[in-house]
């Protein structure tokens, strides 16, 4: 969806840290369903023999987290105020001082407060880190993302999903055209709206990227203290990208806690059992995070998403063999 980024007539927005008339034209479109906003997150692969064993899995995901329609202005002064200014990328946060990652602590307990809910999208292992591969993996979780965040019905039903402007501009183009496809072969509601957007235009991105980056933290670090508060509070969904079912992100350091996922009456997503995810001590916000040391580098969340992906293509593969021999 190409939209004209012209100023409205009155030249005022209801939200002073909205930078993008369009954006605002688009929310009221969507209006009154909640809105979603997308960002990704990767490690590609690397040489042969990087780190213990060359064990290091590679692989690309998708967050989206879901805000009610009613809580867009307040929720975006918000989180430009947890950032003190107009500015925010987790990862800078993340190279500076401890009490900028105390930051993303405040930030990630804010967007889990606000949040109706919070979804990832994750393709593991990811095959190679040619622009071809990488094209296919973000298409393969966008579909996956928009599939699971849109199939509810009624005013609580995403209807407007707001991601990250890619710089490669051939990036944005291929999300458009997975939109399309979902919406032309009836996967997705045909008012399903879709538009990109700069972090610096709307402040509301810097939740997908905190979420994002948090989780891709706890997969790559076995470092969960980013994102801990969401998971405590049973506010995160992760799906396999490829079969589009639930995973369950554990920590091998953590005390596991029972978490629900998302009832049936929330926007769009599917209800679960419940899932298993670790819980530890809370870092209060602001507060010095790593006591001047760094995670140790680790693979245990990895290995166990891996496990658990090979282990249901492995059944699914042997209920076929099955079939196929009756």
């Amino acid at each position: 969806m190409l939209l004209d980024d012209s100023p409205d007539e009155s030249g005022e927005m209801s939200s002073p840290s909205l930078r993008s008339p369009v954006l605002e034209r688009f929310y009221l479109a969507a209006a009154p369903n909640p809105i979603a906003f997308i960002d990704e997150s990767m490690r590609q692969p690397t040489s042969v023999g990087e780190g213990p064993a060359g064990e290091e899995v590679a692989f690309y995901q998708m967050a989206a987290v879901i805000f009610s329609y009613a809580r867009l202005d307040a929720v975006r002064e918000r989180l430009v105020d947890v950032a003190g200014g107009s500015y925010w990328h987790t990862s800078q946060k993340f190279r500076g001082s401890d009490f900028d990652r105390g930051d993303i602590i405040e930030m990630i307990e804010t967007v889990t407060e606000e949040s109706v809910w919070n979804v990832i999208a994750v393709k593991l292992p990811l095959a190679g880190n040619s622009r071809r591969d990488l094209a296919r993996a973000r298409a393969l979780c966008l579909d996956r993302l928009v599939r699971n965040l849109t199939s509810g019905t009624g005013d609580e039903a995403v209807r407007g999903i707001v991601a990250d402007n890619n710089k490669d501009q051939k990036l944005n183009g291929l999300d458009e055209q997975v939109l399309d496809k979902l919406r032309s072969s009836g996967a997705i509601h045909s008012d399903v709206a879709f538009t990109h957007s700069r972090m610096g235009d709307e402040p509301l991105l810097w939740s997908a990227d905190t979420v994002s980056w948090a989780v891709q933290r706890n997969i790559l670090r076995d470092d969960m203290r980013f994102i801990e508060p969401t998971l405590r509070e049973g506010k995160l969904t992760m799906i396999d990208a490829v079969d589009g079912k639930l995973l369950n992100m554990k920590h091998p350091l953590g005390a596991c806690a029972k978490t629900r996922g998302p009832s049936s009456q929330r926007p769009g997503l599917s209800g679960s059992p419940g899932h298993d995810v670790a819980s530890s001590s809370i870092i209060p916000a602001r507060y010095a995070v790593d006591q001047g040391k760094s995670s140790a580098p680790g693979q245990s969340v990895a290995r166990d998403l891996l496990r658990q992906i090979r282990d249901r293509r492995e059944k699914s593969r042997q209920g076929r063999v099955r079939r196929s021999s009756l």
